[in-house]
Formats: C-alpha cells, structure tokens, sequence
C-alpha cells in the first residue's frame, strides 16, 4: 500500500505564559484539527508544514520549536485518493500573533486554550499530539 505524508503544526500563541493553539474545523468533515497537508514533491517535511501553515491560515511568521516531532500513521481509504496509509508529522511552533485567516477548507478556526482544543478534537492521536506539544511549552516556562 502506498505510503502518503501530511505535515503540519502544533501552533501556539503565548500571552501572559499561557498557551493558547490554533485549531481549524474542516468544511468538508467537520472535525477540528491544525493546519497540515500533504507534501509535494521534493518538499521537506517542515517546509510542507510551513506552506500548509500559510495555505490553510494564512501565518508565516513562526518559530519552530527545535526537537519537537509528533508521528503518526494510519490507514485511509477515500472517493478522491483511494486507499493508502498516511503518515502525519506534526511540529511545534509559536506564532507572533494571535492572527488567522480562514481558508475555503475550513469552515471556523480560533485560538483555544488547552482545554478548550482537547474538548474539540475528536481524534485521539491529535489529543496525544496536543498533549505532548503543551507539556514541552508549558516545560519551558518552569
């Protein structure tokens, strides 16, 4: 089975040392989730996740927090692409701005404290990708 892979962030904003994380609903699904994508050819893995960071919200101005990866893979098999297994690599970053725009994928985005973004996503692996990305922030602030 070919093997596809969508890149993308975990984006935080800090103000007052608390966190707040970028999430977009999409229109075609619903579910929330961060801005990520596939990668096109000859792409690195980040700089997919910085196109579709710019493609899906419109920033480009982050700051990569070095170290941090959350992989994951699983079996898809949709009308448009057929069957396949999809690798996600999320990295972290934190954005200038607590500044979005929305794009036609996506229906309703916003900033969420970790709280709010846990009680919004539905899948379990973006939960676990949530939680790991806010205990290395919320670490760096001890």
């Amino acid at each position: 089975m070919e093997t596809k892979t969508a890149c993308g962030f975990v984006l935080a904003h800090m103000a007052e040392g608390q966190p707040s994380y970028l999430l977009l609903r999409s229109t075609r699904h619903g579910g929330w989730g961060f801005p990520k994508g596939h990668m096109d050819p000859g792409e690195t893995e980040l700089e997919a996740a910085m196109r579709e960071t710019e493609e899906e919200a419109g920033i480009t101005a982050v700051k990569q927090i070095a170290g941090f990866e959350y992989r994951d893979e699983y079996d898809v098999n949709t009308q448009k692409r057929g069957a396949y297994r999809k690798q996600v690599v999320y990295f972290l970053a934190l954005a200038p701005k607590p500044e979005h725009r929305l794009s036609e994928e996506h229906n309703q985005a916003g900033w969420y404290s970790f709280e709010q973004a846990l009680a919004l996503l539905k899948f379990d692996n973006l939960k676990q990708a949530l939680r790991q990305a806010h205990a290395r922030l919320t670490a760096r602030q001890s």
